[in-house]
C-alpha cells in the first residue's frame, strides 16, 4: 500500500488556495469601499476650514451693518442685542476655523494619496479572483482524480497512479505554500490599513455634523444680511428735503446720526424695511455644536501598503502555480 502522506498534505494546502483567495477579493472590496467613505471624510476638513471662514467674514460683515443701522432708534436695542450673539459665535469660530485649516493640512497627504488607490485595488480584487478561479478549479480536478485512483482495485495501476499523485504533489505543495503565503500576507496587510482608516473615520465622524450645523446657521444669516444691506443701502441714498437752516437734501443716516428732531419724517420711507429688519432680528443664529471637537481631533496617519509589489508577488507565484498544475497529466480511469 502506497503511503498518500504527500498527496494528502498537497491537498490540504491547496484546499486553502481558493480559499484565502476569495478572502483576499472581500477584503480588497472592503478597503475599497471604505477607502471611498475616508476619502470623503477626509475631506471634510477642507470644507469645514473654508465655510468657517466664510461665516466669520460674514459675521463681521453683519456686526458692521448692524453698527451701521443701529443709528436708527428703532433697531438700536435689537441690533445691539444681536452683536453680542454675533461677537460670541465669533470667538467660537476662531479657533475652530484654525483647527479645521491645521486638519485640513494634515491629512491633505493621505487624502491625496488614497484617491490614487482605487484603480490599485481593483488590480488587487482581479488578481485574487484569478486565482480563486484557477486553484478551484484545480482542486475540483485534482481531488477527483485523487479519488478516483484511490479507489482504484489493489495493483500495479493504482500504485503507479498514487505514486504519481505523491511525486507531483511534492513538486508542486512548495509553490502553493508561496502562493497561499502572498495572499496571507497581503490579507494582513489589508486588515491592518482597514482597521487604520476605520479609527480616522470614527475621529471625523463629527465633521459631518458641524458641517450641517455650519449651513445652518448661513441659512439663518443670509437673508437677515439681504435686509441689513438693504437698510443699508436705503440710510445711505435715500435723501429727503430738510428745511432748516435752509431747505436742502440730507441722506436718511445723517438724519438719525445728527438731526433727531427729523426722525418720524426719516421713519417713513423705511418703515416696511425696519419691520422686515425687526422681524429678521428676532431669528437667532442657530448654535454650532461639536466645535471643540473639531479642536481636539488628534489623527495618526498610517502609511500605504506597496500594494502594487503585494500583487505583482500574488501574480508572480500565480504565474509558476499555472506552469506547475499544466504538467499534471494522469487520468482517472486509466486510459
Amino acid at each position: 500500500m502506497v503511503d498518500m502522506t504527500p498527496t494528502n498534505s498537497f491537498i490540504r494546502t491547496l484546499t486553502q488556495t481558493p480559499k484565502l483567495a476569495t478572502e483576499l477579493s472581500q477584503n480588497f472590496t472592503r478597503l475599497k469601499n471604505t477607502n471611498d467613505e475616508v476619502i470623503k471624510y477626509l475631506g471634510y476638513p477642507q470644507i469645514i476650514s473654508d465655510d468657517l471662514n466664510k461665516l466669520y467674514k460674514a459675521l463681521s460683515l453683519t456686526k458692521d451693518l448692524l453698527t451701521i443701522v443701529s443709528v436708527v432708534p428703532e433697531v438700536g436695542q435689537a441690533a445691539s442685542a444681536y452683536k453680542t450673539l454675533v461677537n460670541t459665535m465669533m470667538l467660537e469660530i476662531k479657533p475652530a476655523k484654525d483647527a479645521a485649516a491645521r486638519l485640513a493640512k494634515t491629512v491633505k497627504p493621505l487624502h491625496d494619496n488614497l484617491q490614487k488607490l482605487d484603480p490599485i485595488l481593483d488590480k488587487g480584487i482581479a488578481a485574487a479572483n484569478e486565482v480563486a478561479k484557477i486553484s478551484g478549479a484545480f482542486l475540483t480536478h485534482f481531488t477527483e482524480i485523487a479519488s478516483c485512483i484511490n479507489s482504484l482495485p489493489e495493483g500495479s495501476v493504482k500504485e503507479t497512479g498514487q505514486n504519481y499523485l505523491n511525486t507531483f504533489s511534492s513538486k508542486t505543495e512548495p509553490g502553493t505554500v508561496k502562493l497561499n503565503k502572498a495572499m496571507s500576507d497581503t490579507n494582513s496587510v489589508i486588515n491592518t490599513l482597514y482597521n487604520e482608516l476605520a479609527k480616522i473615520k470614527a475621529a471625523l465622524n463629527p465633521l459631518p455634523a458641524i458641517l450641517n450645523a455650519i449651513n445652518d446657521v448661513f441659512k439663518v444669516l443670509n437673508p437677515l444680511m439681504d435686509i441689513l444691506k438693504e437698510v443699508e443701502h436705503a440710510l445711505k441714498t435715500i435723501e429727503i428735503m430738510i428745511p432748516l437752516p435752509y431747505p436742502h437734501m440730507v441722506s436718511l443716516y445723517d438724519i438719525f446720526n445728527t438731526l433727531g428732531e427729523f426722525l418720524d419724517l426719516a421713519m417713513k420711507p423705511i418703515e416696511g424695511l425696519i419691520n422686515d429688519l425687526l422681524n429678521a432680528l428676532h431669528i437667532k443664529l442657530p448654535s454650532i455644536p461639536g466645535l471643540s471637537d473639531l479642536i481636539n481631533i488628534h489623527i495618526n496617519l498610517p502609511s500605504i501598503p506597496n500594494f502594487d509589489a503585494l500583487i505583482a508577488e500574488i501574480l508572480n507565484v500565480l504565474k509558476q502555480f499555472e506552469i506547475d498544475i499544466k504538467l499534471f497529466d494522469l487520468s482517472c480511469p486509466p486510459k
